[in-house]
């Protein structure tokens, strides 16, 4: 039977036992299911060409020796086997290459390779999701086949868009727009179609970026999303009702119409880097607490909240997990040359913070990736929900990478690229993330200027602030679409006295990386330079 048949029947517990049966386990049982499923992965991976470069010839065969054996891996050491999806290399064959940008808008792109095995575990995955995002307790969801989702998300080949393939054939649903006209639209014009048609026929179940989700509800309480222009015709009668009433209570109460007013949310599913930024006002303007889930092109979706919605909960079977402290990131980034050391699931602490080690399983491709993503770990269990199991937050992307808003990556190579086309004569700079009143991250940017004879020297922040931009866009084009479709000013840029960087780098004995906040002490540097530049840091 498949989930539609189960609800039918009112299968519910069957239904919980399946999707969210993880959520009883203790951190032993957790940890029995990741060793025994990454031991299965080890044997794929060693009779295959990529495992055995990777492994360095090794086949492990314990978890103890797989750690100490196989290297810690990033992208680099892959790519020459995946970017030609080079199947033959692989453990198991794929069906389907998902993909991503590697560096902002810099080529190439990353791909990874999905198994069949790992889309049926996918699709799972999605259902879990689903089911938490109505949940507000043990138990107990709120779905039937058949319901209205708003699906915010990019199609293939990106990660999200697997969702609608997936569940097809399992659990019915009323894509908005359907699968087939969103594949033809653009990002914006597949989020204003599907919001257009949630006017006219409601809204159930909504999954979408956290940062796109909250520029549509600004729109919306300003009136962006009035239905004027729209013929009423295609309007179901029960939603004519409540947008009439909704609008005569706006008036009398001189306040807003808010989505909340219109659309009774069941489940709402939002992702995106900065998600813990944007959670409290998805909740304002839906009326509705928003699940937030975790996943990337490497990974697949690793976590997800329970009903509290309180936390990001790892899925057992998705991910083989390390995690690498601060205190060992940071001594590899000071040394390349320096092994960091991991910890398991089982060995975390409360209120740390650390670099998140994945090994993919059901023959994925990756061994000891690092992902690139820090979390904290927020509590080890929550007894209050019966809950076990550790609890994370995601923090950001690891040093040097800014990630704005889940749209572009922005790398300290990138920025240098952008200075050098400029050749505004900048000379000195760094960078680092910031989020402006309204919470929407940004990228700060610290300048000096220098006198060169073929260089174009300004010393107007925001005259240098709109040249880079040019460039910006010219190397990424989602650098454009964080202002037009989020409304983002994506770049400040402040100019401080020359020579002020390198007395703050005569003071430290490590190497500085300039898109790295937490070796470049930022409130030093301004301290350096004249008083009236310290206060630009609120």
């Amino acid at each position: 039977m498949n989930m539609d048949q189960w609800l039918k029947t009112k299968r519910y517990d069957e239904i919980w036992q399946k999707y969210c049966g993880f959520l009883d386990l203790n951190i032993n049982q957790y940890m029995d299911i990741q060793k025994r499923l990454l031991l299965e992965q080890i044997d794929l991976y060693a009779n295959c060409e990529l495992g055995r470069k990777i492994m360095n010839g090794h086949h492990p065969k314990t978890v103890d020796e797989f750690r100490r054996l196989v290297p810690l891996t990033t992208y680099d050491d892959y790519a020459d086997d995946l970017l030609p999806k080079n199947k033959d290399v692989l453990p198991s064959d794929p069906v389907v290459w998902i993909q991503t940008t590697w560096e902002g808008g810099k080529a190439p792109v990353k791909v990874a390779p999905y198994t069949q095995t790992m889309i049926s575990h996918h699709r799972d995955i999605c259902l879990t999701c689903i089911i938490l995002s109505t949940s507000q307790k043990r138990g107990h969801f709120e779905l039937k086949p058949g319901m209205n989702f708003l699906n915010g998300m990019a199609p293939l080949p990106y990660l999200t868009g697997l969702l609608p393939y997936t569940i097809q054939g399992e659990y019915t649903v009323n894509f908005m727009p359907s699968i087939e006209e969103g594949n033809h639209m653009s990002f914006g014009q597949r989020n204003k179609e599907g919001f257009k048609l949630g006017m006219q026929k409601g809204i159930d179940l909504f999954y979408g970026l956290s940062s796109v989700i909250v520029r549509m509800s600004e729109s919306f309480a300003e009136g962006g999303s009035s239905s004027s222009k729209i013929n009423l015709l295609q309007f179901d009668l029960g939603m004519l009702a409540k947008i009439a009433k909704a609008k005569i209570r706006s008036k009398i109460k001189k306040q807003p119409l808010l989505p909340k007013d219109i659309f009774d949310l069941k489940g709402f599913v939002c992702a995106g880097t900065d998600t813990q930024h944007f959670k409290e006002k998805i909740e304002y303007y839906w009326g509705i607490k928003p699940l937030e889930i975790f996943g990337g092109t490497e990974a697949t979706c690793i976590g997800a909240e329970s009903w509290s919605k309180n936390g990001l909960i790892l899925f057992p079977n998705v991910c083989f997990y390390e995690f690498i402290p601060m205190n060992e990131y940071y001594k590899n980034l000071e040394n390349p040359d320096y092994v960091p050391k991991t910890y398991l699931m089982n060995e975390l602490k409360a209120d740390e913070y650390y670099e998140i080690v994945i090994t993919t399983l059901k023959g994925g491709a990756f061994a000891r990736y690092r992902i690139g993503d820090i979390f904290k770990c927020e509590v080890l269990k929550r007894e209050e929900d019966g809950i076990m199991l550790p609890h994370f937050r995601y923090i950001d992307r690891v040093d040097p990478i800014i990630d704005l808003a889940g749209f572009t990556r922005i790398s300290e190579s990138t920025i240098s690229e952008v200075l050098k086309l400029s050749r505004l004569g900048i000379g000195e700079w760094f960078a680092y993330k910031r989020y402006d009143d309204l919470k929407r991250p940004y990228v700060q940017m610290y300048v000096e200027t220098i006198r060169h004879p073929h260089m174009t020297t300004l010393e107007d922040p925001q005259l240098i602030k709109e040249q880079l931009e040019i460039y910006f866009k010219h190397i990424d084009p989602d650098y454009a679409n964080l202002k037009k479709m989020l409304g983002i000013e994506p770049l400040d840029v402040k100019l401080l006295p020359s020579g002020t960087i390198g007395k703050h780098r005569a003071r430290i004995t490590h190497t500085m990386a300039k898109v790295n906040p937490s070796h470049f002490d930022v409130m030093e540097v301004l301290n350096l330079a004249e008083p009236a530049v310290g206060d630009l840091l609120c």
